[in-house]
C-alpha cells in the first residue's frame, strides 16, 4: 500500500505541479475532469446505498459554477443554473417519491465539489496565484504526511473511531503542528509575514483535518472504504482531494477577504 502511494505521488505531483504554473486554462480544462471524477465516483457511492443521484444533473451544476469563475461572471449565475436543472430535471423526471431524495443527494454533491473546488482556480487567477496554490498544497501534503507517519509511530489515542478507526490525535495534533512550522518558514514566498504564514497554515491544515473526517464519514455512511481506484494506493481522486477541498475556501479568504498578504 505504502508503496503505491509513493509511486502514485512521484507521479501525479509534478502533472499537478505543472498544471499550477501554466494556471489558466489547461488548470481550468483539469480541474472540470478531476470534477466530473468526483461525481461519478459519488454516484458510484450512493449507488453502494442504493440512493438515488442525478450523476448528469450534478456535473452540469459543477461545471457551470466553474464556469462562472473561469470566465470571471457572478457566482450566482452558476448556482441558480444548476439549482433550476436539478429542481427542474427532479420533479419532470421523477416516478415516484425518491426522486425528492435524490434531488438532495445531488445538490449536496453538487455544492461540495463544485462550489469548493472552485476556489482552487478562483486562487491561482490571484496576485502570486501559482505560489499560493503551490503553498496551499504542500501545506496540505504534509500536514496528511506527517499526521500519517506520527499516527503510525506514536499515536495512541484515537480522533474519530465511529468514522476514522485510523486517525489519532497524536498524528492529527503533529500534522497540523508539522504544517504551522513549514507555514511560517515558507512565509516570504508568498509575501506574508511569519505569523501570517503561521495561522494560515494553522486554519488550512486544522480545515483539512475536518474535510478528511467529513468525506471519511461520507464513505462510512455509503458503507464503502475508497471512492474509486483510479489512484492505486490512494482510493479515488475524492480520497486524494478530501483534505484540500474543505480547506480552499478558508486559504482563500485568508489571502484575500481577510486581507493576509
Amino acid at each position: 500500500m505504502l508503496i503505491w502511494r509513493v509511486v502514485t505521488a512521484v507521479i501525479g505531483i509534478p502533472i499537478l505541479l505543472a498544471l499550477i504554473y501554466l494556471g489558466g486554462w489547461p488548470l481550468i480544462i483539469a480541474t472540470g475532469i478531476f470534477e466530473a471524477v468526483m461525481v461519478y465516483e459519488s454516484e458510484k457511492m450512493f449507488r453502494a446505498r442504493k440512493m438515488p443521484f442525478f450523476a448528469r444533473m450534478s456535473l452540469f451544476w459543477v461545471w457551470a459554477i466553474l464556469a462562472c469563475q473561469a470566465w470571471h461572471r457572478p457566482l450566482l449565475w452558476g448556482l441558480l443554473a444548476g439549482l433550476s436543472v436539478v429542481v427542474v430535471g427532479a420533479v419532470v423526471l421523477g416516478r415516484d417519491a425518491s426522486s425528492f431524495e435524490g434531488l438532495l443527494t445531488t445538490a449536496w454533491t453538487s455544492l461540495y465539489i463544485g462550489l469548493l473546488f472552485m476556489f482552487l482556480v478562483a486562487i491561482r487567477q490571484m496576485p502570486f496565484g501559482a505560489r499560493r496554490v503551490f503553498v496551499f498544497f504542500v501545506l496540505i501534503w504534509a500536514t496528511d504526511a506527517v499526521a500519517y507517519f506520527v499516527g503510525r509511530i506514536f499515536g495512541k489515542h484515537k480522533l474519530m473511531v465511529h468514522i476514522s478507526p485510523s486517525k489519532t490525535w497524536e498524528g492529527t495534533l503533529g500534522g497540523v503542528a508539522a504544517a504551522v512550522v513549514l507555514g511560517s518558514l515558507v512565509s516570504g514566498f508568498v509575501h506574508l509575514a511569519w505569523y501570517e504564514g503561521a495561522f494560515l497554515a494553522l486554519v488550512i491544515g486544522s480545515a483539512g483535518v475536518v474535510g478528511d473526517l467529513l468525506e471519511s464519514q461520507f464513505k462510512r455512511y455509503v458503507g464503502v472504504k475508497d471512492s474509486g481506484g483510479v489512484l492505486p494506493g490512494h482510493g479515488g481522486v475524492l480520497d486524494r482531494f478530501d483534505s484540500a477541498l474543505l480547506a480552499l475556501p478558508f486559504a482563500y479568504y485568508l489571502f484575500k477577504g481577510l486581507g493576509i498578504g
